[in-house]
């Protein structure tokens, strides 16, 4: 998780309440400590195991460092309810970033896993019908190929990094509202270390495979200031919010909207 995105929700102090959903505890830690884990990038075997870390470093968050301020700067008490507070160039770069973030984390490493076994024996069979019989070294390579955790880590990171799918999936998000809440109240929103949600706007859920017919999506910025995502078609001609638009919140009690 990065830590530019992180700090919107820090104390003034630097720090941060965690909730830790498998102890169910609560407690208070600097960012160093929260939303990491150790080596999730590297990629042995490379000239440089640390590119991808880099091309995140050097491209992705120094996009969110300069886009995500800029936003959060528009919201403030005297803005009201349908102001646009973006413009097309910065919808576009919002919808990059949480397609980036969406990709480059846990959940969709373990979806993309479970791909690759189920689909990695048929592929293999495959290709020894349309290429013949493998040598011995051709079979043990293979062999290799389902085992070696870096060999699947490799192509995970290559598939993060594809420019046609992170263009396609980027233009599909274009085509929704962008609509961002700001709680004007003691109410606030959550964060978790996944934190673009895509929800089934028929039942709530929020399912693995998000780009699909009827999903909204959301992403808190802070405590008292997130931005949503609707399929156009969702809203009725008596609820229409204009892209961009800002919507303030008038909660009655002090009590956590979202929760992950």
């Amino acid at each position: 998780m990065p830590k530019v995105y992180l700090k919107n929700f820090c104390a003034k102090d630097g720090s941060i309440a965690v909730l830790d959903k498998t102890r169910n505890r609560v407690f208070s830690t600097g960012l160093e400590a929260v939303a990491v884990e150790k080596n999730f990038y590297t990629v042995d075997g490379l000239e440089d195991p640390y590119c991808w870390e880099k091309a995140y470093a050097e491209s992705v968050e120094p996009m969110m460092s300069v886009l995500l301020p800029k936003i959060i700067s528009r919201v403030h008490v005297l803005v009201q309810t349908g102001h646009c507070i973006i413009n097309k160039d910065e919808k576009s770069q919002l919808a990059l970033i949480m397609v980036m973030q969406l990709l480059r984390g846990k959940q969709s490493r373990a979806y993309e896993k479970k791909l690759f076994d189920e689909l990695l024996p048929s592929t293999i069979e495959k290709a020894k019908e349309k290429f013949g019989p493998l040598t011995d070294e051709q079979q043990k390579r293979l062999d290799t190929f389902g085992t070696d955790p870096q060999f699947f880590k490799q192509i995970s990171m290559g598939l993060t990094w594809d420019i046609e799918r992170l263009t396609r999936y980027t233009n599909i998000l274009m085509w929704h509202d962008f609509v961002f809440y700001h709680i004007c109240g003691d109410m606030e929103f959550v964060t978790s270390d996944n934190p673009v949600m895509f929800i089934n706007s028929n039942t709530a859920n929020l399912p693995m495979v998000w780009l699909a017919k009827r999903r909204s999506s959301i992403i808190p910025f802070r405590p008292n200031y997130y931005f949503a995502l609707y399929i156009q078609m969702l809203f009725s001609s008596s609820f229409r919010i204009k892209m961009g638009a800002c919507v303030v919140l008038m909660p009655p009690k002090k009590k956590a909207l979202l929760r992950p």
